[in-house]
C-alpha cells in the first residue's frame, strides 16, 4: 500500500493533513495510508514511506543529504512546497536555490481592481502532475493581508539542473519568467518542488478542489518522477530554455517529397464574390487544422497550424516592385488576386486542406506579348517570417531557439524548435533561390524566396504539432494528391449547403447571406491534438496591442460555442453539437464547472459563470430537436456534475444562480457590471432547468426530473417578482436584492428563452426599436442616450450581430412580427457590407465600422440562422414527443418562403409559407424519416372569423391573442404532403 508521509510546520500545517487524510487512490490503485511528522523527525520517518511531503511555510532546517538521496534512489519520491523548496541545496540537487523567497502580506493591485486576483500553475504541454487539470490550474485565490509565501526562482534564473515543469499563472497571464514548479529524476526515485500557491488553510476556499487534484496526482499518482518515466508509458512535458537565436541545423530529417501538382479548389462555388478590392476588407480561409487571415490588399497575414503561427506578413514583390491589387475573387474555400506590375500580371490564389495542416500559395503569370501563349519569365519574390508562435498566453520563444534544414535542392525547408513538438515545412513545385536570415537576438526567421516566374508556381505550407502529424499531412498529400484534397474541399462546400438547411426567399441576398452563413459556422470548428475539436470564436489576425499570439478569438469558449450550436441545430447540424457537448464536458474542471475559454495552447479558464448553465440549455435543446437520448446517456455524468455545480453557486438558496464568487456573466467588466446575480444569468438559469428535465425523465431519473421541473418553476417565479420593475426588468440584483435599473438589450434573452411573461414587456419592446437602440445596421447594448454610452466601447456602446439576433428572436417570441423582420435584416446585410462573406464581431454605435476584435465571429453568423428558423419560421420542436410548432411570421413585402431539409429528431421536411390578403397557407412536405405530429400556428388577421382547412378538410382551431397578435392553432399528424390554409377576416 502506498505509504505517504507528511512533514509540515506553520499554521498551514494542521490543514496539509487534512489534504493527505482525504485522498483517494487512483481507479484501480491500493489504499492510501498517511502519517505525520514535525519538520524535525524527517530523518526517522523515511523509512516507513515511500512518498514524502515536505511543507514549511517558513524557513525549514536543513535536510541529510546522506539519508534522504540513498532513500529517493531506491524509489522514493519527495514534494517538497512553499519555502521547502530552499532545501533542494542541502540536498545536493542545486548549487544555487530558489532566487525569489520571502513571506509578504498580500496586496491588490490598485492600478486594475477589476481582474481576479487568482494565481495558479500552467505546464508547457501534458504532465502526469495535471492529469484532469489539463495543462493547469489555478490553485489559490490570495485575500487582502493574507502571507504570500513562497520560494521560486524569478527574473531570469532557472533551476540548473532540475526540468521545469510549470511557471506562474497569474488570471489570464502567463509569467514564464517565475519558474513555480520543477523536478528531479534521482535515480529510481525524484523530486517535485512547487515554490508557490500552495496555500492548504486559505480563507478563500474556491480552490480547494484543484489542490487536492493536484496533491492527489503528486503523492498518489505520476506527478513526482520515479522510474516509470523512462518506460514511456505517458508523457511528461517540461518547459525548454526560452528562445533566443535561430541557426541552420544539417542533421533534421527532411519530409519526403511528394509531388504538388493538381489544380486548386475552383470559384465554381455559388457564393463567389468578386471585389474590386478597394480597401483591406478581411479574408479567412480555414480548415480543421489551419487558419489563413488577411485581407483583399494585403494578402496572407498569418498562417496558423494550431497551436502554432508557422508564417507572418507574407509579402509579395512582381518584377521588383510592390504590385497593385487589381481585383480579389473569393469563395468560402479560396481567395484568388490579380497582381499587376509593370511588367507583369501574376494571379495568386490561397487555398487550405480541410483536414490536414496544409496551406496552398499559386502564382501564375498572365500571358503577355503580342504572340499568343508567349510566357515571358518574370521576377517573383515571396517574403515572410517565421517563429512558431504559440497561442497565447505562452509568450514570445516558449519553444526554444529555432532550428532550419534547407534541401540541397532548394525545394524544401524545415522549421521546428527546441521541443521537438512544432514544425513546419515549406514546400515548392520548382527551384528557388532561397535567403534565410534569422533575425537578431530573436527565435524567429526572416526568409526570402525568389523565382523566375515563366510558368506555374506552388507553394505548400505543411504543419504538424508533432513530427508525426506533419508526416501524416504529407502523406496524405502524396496519397491523395493536391487534386483529392481539393476535390475534398469543395465537395464538403457543397455538402454543408445541401445537407442542412436550404432557404428560398423572394429576397436573394438573404438566401445568400444564410448560405454564407451557414459556411462560415463549419469554418470554425478546429481539431487541435492534445485539445480536443470544437467550435472556436473568432478570426483576426494578430492586433498591436491586442498581445501577440491571438489571432482573433480562435479559441474555444463555451458561451460562444452554446448561442452557436443552438443556430447549428435549428439548421440539422446534429453532429457538429455532439462535439461541442462532448468537447465541454470533457474538458469541465474538477468541480463540474464548464470552461469560459481554452487556449489551443492547451490552458483552460473557468471564469464565466453563464458557461455551465449555457451547456446544461445545450443539452436540452439538444435533445428537444434530435430526441437522442443515448448519446446524452453516455455524458449524463458530466451533465450531471454541471448541475450539481450549479446547485453550490446559489449560495443564498433564493432559487438563483449567482455572478458573486462564481464568475462575470454576460457582462464582464467596467461601468454595467458588479450584479451578485444578473437577469441574463437567471434566465439560462431557468430555461436550462426546464430544458433538462423531459432529459432526466426520458433517461430514467424521474426523482431528478421532477426536482428540476420545480427547481425551473421556482427560478422563474423569482424572476418574475424581483426583475420586473415599473413595467420594465432590471439589469441585475444586488447582493441586498437592490435591482440594477439600466435598460439593456440583454432583456432579450429572457424574453427569447420564454423566461419571463412578454405581456410584461411591451416598454422594453418599444424602446428597442426606437432610434435610441436601433440602427440600420443593428441594436446597441444600451441607449445612446445612457450616461454610459460610448459608441466604440466593448460592452457600453457598441452594436453586436449577437444582440441584434437576440432581439430580432424576442421580438418574433413576443409576436411583433415587423421589429424582429427588420433586425434580422441587419444582419443578413453583414456579409455584403465589408469582407465579403464575413460576419464581424461588433459594430461601432454611431458609424457602423467594424469596432470589435475580429471581423469575422461564429455567434454573428449564427444570429442570423436562428431568427430565420426558429424567428421567421417560428420552428420549435420536441423530438422526444415528436412533435413540432410552427408559428410563421412573413414580413408584409414577402409573399412566400420556403425552408427545405428541416430536420427534427429523424424526420426530415419542407415548409412552404405563403401569405396573402386575410390568407396564410403552409405547405409541408416529408421528405424522410418517421411521421410527426405539427401544429401550425401562422400569425393572422386580427379581425373577424377564422377557417382552417387541412388537405381540404375543415377543422376547429384553437384561437390565442398575444401583444394584439392573433393565432390560429391546428395540429395534425405529418405523414406525407400536406396543405394547411388559414382564411381569416370572415363574417360570422
Amino acid at each position: 500500500m502506498p505509504r505517504i508521509a507528511l512533514f509540515a510546520g506553520g499554521p498551514g500545517a494542521d490543514a496539509a493533513w487534512e489534504l493527505v487524510q482525504s485522498l483517494a487512490p487512483v481507479p484501480g490503485g491500493d489504499q492510501v495510508t498517511p502519517a505525520r511528522a514535525a519538520l524535525g523527525e524527517l530523518a526517522l520517518g523515511l523509512q516507513s514511506c515511500e512518498v514524502c511531503w515536505v511543507h514549511a511555510e517558513d524557513e525549514p532546517p536543513p535536510l541529510s543529504r546522506e539519508v534522504l538521496l540513498p532513500w529517493i534512489e531506491r524509489g522514493g519520491r519527495l514534494l517538497l512546497t512553499q519555502r521547502a523548496t530552499t532545501l533542494v541545496t542541502s540536498l545536493g540537487l542545486e548549487t544555487d536555490g530558489p532566487n525569489d523567497t520571502g513571506s509578504r502580506s498580500w496586496r491588490r493591485r490598485e492600478e486594475d481592481p477589476e481582474v481576479p486576483e487568482l494565481r495558479g500553475l500552467a505546464a508547457f504541454g501534458p504532465h502526469p502532475l495535471f492529469a484532469g487539470l489539463g495543462q493547469g490550474t489555478y490553485l489559490w485565490a490570495p485575500t487582502e493581508g493574507e502571507r504570500d509565501i513562497h520560494a521560486t526562482y524569478a527574473r531570469g534564473r532557472r533551476p540548473r539542473w532540475g526540468a521545469v515543469v510549470a511557471c506562474e499563472r497569474s488570471y489570464l497571464h502567463l509569467n514564464a519568467d517565475r519558474i513555480v514548479a520543477w523536478q528531479y529524476a534521482v535515480g529510481s526515485g525524484g523530486v517535485l518542488c512547487i515554490g508557490a500557491h500552495v496555500v492548504p488553510a486559505a480563507p478563500d476556499r474556491r480552490f480547494r478542489r484543484q489542490l487536492a487534484a493536484l496533491l492527489r496526482n503528486a503523492l498518489v499518482g505520476d506527478g513526482i518522477p520515479h522510474e516509470r518515466y523512462e518506460q514511456g508509458s505517458f508523457v511528461a512535458a517540461t518547459w525548454p530554455l526560452p528562445g533566443r537565436c535561430a541557426r541552420e541545423d544539417p542533421n533534421l530529417v527532411l519530409p519526403d517529397r511528394v509531388s504538388l501538382d493538381g489544380p486548386l479548389p475552383g470559384l465554381e462555388s455559388p457564393l463567389h464574390v468578386a471585389s474590386r478590392a478597394l480597401s483591406d476588407d478581411a479574408v479567412t480561409i480555414a480548415g480543421r487544422r489551419v487558419l489563413v487571415v488577411g485581407g483583399e490588399q494585403r494578402g496572407v497575414a498569418e498562417i496558423w497550424m494550431h497551436p502554432y503561427r508557422v508564417l507572418q506578413d507574407l509579402s509579395v514583390a512582381v518584377g521588383g516592385e510592390t504590385p497593385l491589387i487589381r481585383d480579389a475573387q473569393i469563395t468560402p474555400v479560396v481567395m484568388q488576386r490579380h497582381l499587376v506590375s509593370r511588367s507583369r500580371i501574376v494571379e495568386e490564389a490561397v487555398a487550405t486542406a480541410l483536414d490536414h495542416p496544409i496551406v496552398f500559395l499559386d502564382y501564375r503569370p498572365e500571358k503577355v506579348g503580342r504572340a499568343r501563349g508567349l510566357r515571358l519569365a518574370t521576377d517573383l519574390l515571396l517574403r515572410w517570417r517565421v517563429d512558431l508562435r504559440r497561442t497565447w498566453p505562452y509568450p514570445a520563444g516558449a519553444g526554444g531557439d529555432l532550428r532550419y534544414r534547407l534541401a540541397a535542392d532548394g525545394r524544401t525547408m524545415l522549421v521546428t524548435d527546441a521541443s521537438g513538438l512544432p514544425r513546419a515545412a515549406f514546400l515548392t513545385s520548382d527551384e528557388g533561390e532561397w535567403r534565410i536570415r534569422p533575425l537578431h537576438d530573436q527565435p524567429a526567421l526572416d526568409v526570402e524566396l525568389r523565382v523566375a516566374l515563366a510558368a506555374p508556381f506552388r507553394l505548400v505550407v505543411v504543419g504538424g504539432s508533432s513530427r508525426a502529424e506533419l508526416d501524416a499531412a504529407i502523406a496524405a498529400l502524396g496519397r491523395r494528391g493536391v487534386v483529392g484534397l481539393s476535390a475534398q474541399r469543395s465537395r464538403h462546400e457543397a455538402q454543408v449547403q445541401e445537407q442542412l438547411v436550404r432557404l428560398r426567399s423572394p429576397d436573394e441576398p438573404v438566401n445568400r447571406a444564410f448560405e454564407w452563413a451557414k459556411l462560415r459556422l463549419d469554418s470554425f470548428f478546429v481539431e487541435t491534438p492534445g485539445v480536443g475539436r470544437s467550435l472556436v470564436a473568432g478570426y483576426a489576425p494578430t492586433r498591436p496591442g491586442w498581445g501577440d499570439g491571438r489571432p482573433g478569438y480562435a479559441w474555444y469558449f463555451a458561451r460562444d460555442a452554446c448561442w452557436t450550436a443552438f443556430a447549428l441545430l435549428a439548421a440539422g447540424d446534429y453532429a457538429s453539437c455532439r462535439l461541442i457537448l462532448r468537447f465541454l464536458g470533457a474538458s469541465q474542471d474538477v468541480s463540474g464547472k464548464v470552461i469560459h475559454e481554452y487556449s489551443t495552447s492547451g490552458l483552460a479558464h473557468y471564469d464565466a459563470a453563464d458557461a455551465t448553465p449555457l451547456y446544461l440549455l445545450l443539452a436540452g435543446r439538444y435533445a428537444a430537436w434530435t430526441g437522442d437520448l443515448a448519446f446524452l446517456a453516455e455524458r449524463w455524468t458530466e451533465l450531471e456534475r454541471a448541475y450539481r455545480y450549479c446547485l453550490e453557486t446559489d449560495t443564498d438558496g433564493d432559487g438563483l444562480i449567482e455572478n458573486t464568487g462564481v464568475g462575470h456573466g454576460w457582462i464582464e467588466m467596467g461601468p454595467l457590471s458588479g450584479a451578485h446575480v444578473s437577469l441574463y444569468l437567471a434566465a439560462i438559469w431557468a430555461a436550462a432547468l426546464a430544458a433538462l428535465a423531459p432529459v432526466a425523465r426520458g433517461l430514467g431519473h424521474a426523482t431528478l426530473a421532477d426536482e428540476l421541473g420545480e427547481r425551473a418553476a421556482r427560478a422563474r417565479e423569482q424572476i418574475a417578482t424581483r426583475f420586473a420593475i415599473d413595467g420594465d426588468f432590471a439589469l441585475g440584483l444586488l447582493a441586498d436584492g437592490t435591482p440594477l435599473r439600466q435598460r439593456t438589450a440583454l432583456t432579450a434573452v429572457p424574453l427569447l428563452l420564454g423566461a419571463i411573461d412578454s405581456g410584461h414587456a411591451p416598454r422594453w419592446l418599444d424602446a428597442i426599436a426606437s432610434p435610441a437602440f436601433t440602427t440600420p445596421w443593428g441594436v446597441r447594448l444600451i441607449s445612446r442616450d445612457d450616461p454610459s454610452y460610448s459608441p466604440a466601447g466593448h460592452q457600453t456602446g457598441t452594436v453586436w450581430p449577437l444582440y441584434t439576433g437576440w432581439v430580432s428572436l424576442a421580438e418574433y417570441a413576443c409576436h411583433r412580427g415587423e421589429q424582429g423582420f427588420a433586425h434580422l435584416m441587419a444582419n443578413a446585410r453583414l456579409p455584403f457590407a465589408r469582407g465579403q462573406g464575413s460576419f464581424a464581431e461588433a459594430l461601432d454605435g454611431d458609424v457602423g465600422t467594424i469596432a470589435g476584435v475580429c471581423p469575422e465571429q461564429a455567434w454573428s453568423a449564427a444570429l442570423l440562422v436562428s431568427p430565420l428558423i426558429e424567428g421567421l419560421l417560428g420552428a420549435r420542436p420536441d423530438a422526444l414527443a415528436n412533435r413540432l410548432t410552427l408559428a410563421p411570421h412573413l414580413p408584409a413585402q414577402w409573399q412566400e418562403c420556403e425552408w427545405r431539409g428541416l430536420h427534427v429528431g429523424h424526420t426530415t421536411l419542407d415548409v412552404r409559407v405563403m401569405t396573402a390578403a386575410e390568407r396564410v397557407v403552409v405547405r409541408l412536405r416529408r421528405t424522410a424519416g418517421g411521421r410527426l405530429d405539427v401544429t401550425a400556428a401562422p400569425a393572422i388577421s386580427p379581425h373577424g372569423s377564422v377557417e382552417v382547412r387541412v388537405d381540404d378538410e375543415l377543422l376547429q382551431p384553437r384561437l390565442e391573442v398575444h401583444q394584439g397578435c392573433r393565432h390560429a392553432h391546428v395540429s395534425f399528424e405529418l405523414a406525407d404532403e400536406h396543405e394547411v390554409e388559414f382564411v381569416t377576416g370572415l363574417q360570422p
